[in-house]
């Protein structure tokens, strides 16, 4: 598809009749014609926080939303955009919440960032720190790793809390890498046509030509 200068939603699932459902009935009653640039729905997942953008998973819709079936019916009307955090997944994800059991041991261990995958000897540089734009005080938490004992310092650089519920995770890393194409894949078998990628550093447009997707990535 091609993205024109058109008129655009841009809405949280629940904001526009509570639900995704009603979402759909909202718009055709009273907008059938004026979004003509698409619906960007802000983050309809499983979520720990951040109104959404601390994800626990691509691949569901949150109940209380509705289902994928939801934004399909949207999607047969509208042109879909949904967010992807490419920057870092929910502290209460699978994912890390298998890290957390089983540390370095488990099978998600390289979707993360331990310090020491910077700093090989796991003691940030204070110079290397001041370069960075953060949101948070330190660019990592601390992690009690149950399996082991031991403090995991691990990369953090969204999130309002101490420990951070927001992970960074490691997009250099085949496995970070296949899991997002899942989640791709996801989007493009449910009619999404316009992929947001939220929280990268640099500002770029690229298409998905597995599935006809367009994406774009803001900082």
């Amino acid at each position: 598809m091609v993205v024109k200068n058109q008129v655009q939603l841009i809405t949280y699932p629940d904001s526009l009749g509570g639900n995704l459902s009603n979402l759909d009935f909202v718009l055709e009653k009273y907008f059938p014609d004026l979004f003509t640039g698409g619906i960007h729905i802000l983050p309809p997942f499983p979520s720990s926080g951040d109104r959404g953008f601390a994800p626990l998973t691509y691949l569901e819709i949150e109940p209380q939303f509705g289902t994928w079936d939801d934004i399909k019916r949207i999607g047969e009307k509208h042109a879909i955009l949904l967010d992807l955090m490419v920057n870092h997944i929910s502290a209460k994800s699978t994912y890390f919440q298998d890290f957390i059991e089983n540390g370095r041991d488990s099978k998600y261990s390289d979707l993360f960032i331990p310090v020491d995958k910077v700093w090989p000897d796991g003691n940030p540089v204070k110079e290397d720190i001041d370069k960075i734009f953060l949101r948070r005080a330190e660019p990592f938490s601390e992690f009690l790793i149950k399996k082991t004992g031991k403090i995991e310092k691990v990369w953090t650089t969204f999130g309002k809390t101490t420990p951070s519920e927001q992970i960074d995770v490691d997009v250099n890393s085949p496995m970070t890498k296949d899991l997002f194409t899942r989640f791709m894949k996801k989007f493009c078998n449910n009619g999404v046509k316009i992929v947001r990628l939220d929280a990268v550093n640099s500002p770029s447009i690229s298409s998905f030509s597995h599935c006809g997707v367009i994406i774009f990535s803001s900082k």
